[in-house]
C-alpha cells in the first residue's frame, strides 16, 4: 500500500482526529440508550503546509492523482511519537503467526488478544511490515476470530483515503495552504 508523502513536511501543528460511531437513543424522559458500533476509532488528519516549492506541490499533487482521489488507500504516519492505546492489529485465523502493528519505532509496546494481555508468546520485530511498520510475532497463531489489538508509544500509523474526490488543481493548492487537505481515516480491520 502507498505512503503518504514524507516530503514536504506538513506544518505542525497538524489535526489528527480520532472518529468513532456510537448509535444514541434519546427517551422521552431524558435518558438515552447508547451502542458502540466500532470498537476502535478511525483517524481523520488534516494537513496544511506553508510556502512550498512548485515541485513540492507538484509531488503532493502527483500522489492525490495516483490514488485517484478519493479511490486508493494509503498510509499516513503521525509526525510526532506519542503513546496511543487501543489500536487495531488484525483478526486471528488460527494460521497466521505475524501481524503488522499500526505504528513504526515504537517502543512500551502491549498486546492484547480478545482484550487479555500477552504476557509471553510474542516477540515485538522492528520493521519489516506495511510501510516499515514493526510487526508482532506470535509463538502459536492467534484462534480464528480472536481480535488482536495492542498501545504503544512511537508513530502512528494510520490508514486512510484523501476526503475529496472532486479536486482542481487551484483547489488542490489553495487547500494545502489553508484550509487543509482532509485525510479521511479508513478501517484497519
Amino acid at each position: 500500500m502507498a505512503q503518504y508523502p514524507t516530503s514536504p513536511v506538513p506544518q505542525v501543528p497538524y489535526t489528527i482526529t480520532p472518529t468513532w460511531k456510537t448509535i444514541i437513543t434519546g427517551f422521552d424522559n431524558g435518558a438515552e440508550q447508547r451502542k458502540q458500533k466500532r470498537a476502535f476509532a478511525k483517524y481523520d488528519v488534516t494537513l496544511t503546509y506553508d510556502v512550498l516549492l512548485v515541485s513540492e506541490i507538484q509531488a503532493l499533487w502527483n500522489f492525490y492523482q495516483s490514488q485517484k482521489g478519493a479511490f486508493g488507500a494509503f498510509f499516513f504516519y503521525a509526525l510526532e511519537s506519542a503513546a496511543y492505546t487501543n489500536l487495531a492489529v488484525g483478526i486471528g485465523d488460527a494460521s497466521t503467526l505475524t501481524f503488522d502493528i499500526p505504528g513504526k519505532s515504537t517502543s512500551s509496546q502491549s498486546v492484547y488478544v480478545n482484550g487479555v494481555i500477552q504476557s509471553s508468546g510474542i516477540t515485538i520485530l522492528v520493521g519489516g511490515g506495511q510501510e516499515n511498520s514493526d510487526r508482532v510475532q506470535f509463538n502459536a497463531a492467534p484462534a480464528l476470530g480472536a481480535v488482536i489489538s495492542c498501545d504503544f508509544t512511537g508513530y502512528l500509523r494510520i490508514r486512510c483515503r484523501f476526503k475529496n474526490d472532486q479536486l482542481s488543481r487551484q483547489m488542490f493548492e489553495a487547500l494545502i495552504y489553508k484550509t487543509g487537505i482532509e485525510l479521511q481515516g479508513l478501517n484497519l480491520i
